[in-house]
């Protein structure tokens, strides 16, 4: 799972929501766990990454204000909305993923990664025209742990116009950075006592330890040619396994 989030830049939530609820463990706590085992993946490969000089800087410094925004909304809203909501807007996510799964399809067939005309900085679109796209996956990053980097890579490379690898960098920055501050969202909530700790943290000890690993490698698959010449590819394949095992 590391290997692949750090490498197609796929969202680790939508595998490690199942795998926890099949150990017992509460949805609500599940997503807790989730997003804290992806801090330790994200965080190592993000890192990697931003060294590598592959982060656009400008776009995530636009962005991550906009994405804390959304898991603030999320993560409150998780106290509000009732469950019979919830399977409401996951019905709303895959709606909205399925469209920008069949938009990054289609852009094989009409542009080339590596030989496709840029767009000249003046006439790119404005950023603040992508914030409620930010805005609105973060949401769902704070409320069901689905990482918002399954929106923002087809934005970036369809409206954006950015390369596959860099959109993936920066995407994974960006996701690092609205994680990290879900954990401090967590902390605060427990230290003032609207929830308690989740159960099974120790469960972080394994899996911690894996996506280091996995983060690593991820980052590193990348120097190969033919794979980043197939990123986008490994991107959709991922991205539509993730929308079946939603809906499953």
């Amino acid at each position: 799972v590391g290997t692949m989030v750090m490498f197609a830049g796929l969202g680790g939530g939508v595998l490690w929501i199942p795998v926890l609820t099949f150990l017992d463990i509460r949805p609500s706590e599940a997503v807790a766990i989730s997003i804290f085992t992806q801090i330790a993946g994200k965080g190592t490969g993000s890192l990697t990454y931003l060294f590598y000089g592959m982060v656009d800087m400008e776009k995530a410094a636009s962005f991550i204000p906009m994405a804390l925004l959304g898991v603030t909304l999320g993560f409150l809203a998780g106290f509000c909305i009732p469950t019979a909501y919830e399977r409401f807007l996951l019905y709303i996510f895959l709606l909205i993923a399925g469209y920008l799964l069949m938009r990054t399809i289609q852009s094989l067939n009409t542009q080339n990664s590596d030989a496709a005309e840029k767009i000249p900085r003046d006439t790119m679109p404005p950023l603040r025209r992508s914030y409620p796209v930010v805005v609105f996956s973060s949401f769902f990053t704070g409320f069901l742990s689905i990482g918002n980097t399954d929106w923002l890579i087809p934005h970036m490379t369809l409206k954006l116009n950015m390369e596959t690898s860099r959109a993936v960098a920066t995407s994974l920055f960006i996701m690092f950075v609205t994680i990290l501050f879900y954990l401090i969202l967590v902390c605060i909530s427990v230290w003032v006592g609207n929830a308690s700790w989740p159960h099974g943290t120790s469960l972080l000890f394994a899996t911690c330890s894996g996506v280091i690993m996995g983060g690593q490698i991820g980052t590193r698959l990348i120097r190969i040619p033919w794979l980043k010449k197939h990123q986008k590819h490994t991107f959709i394949i991922l991205l539509a396994m993730s929308i079946i095992h939603l809906i499953w």
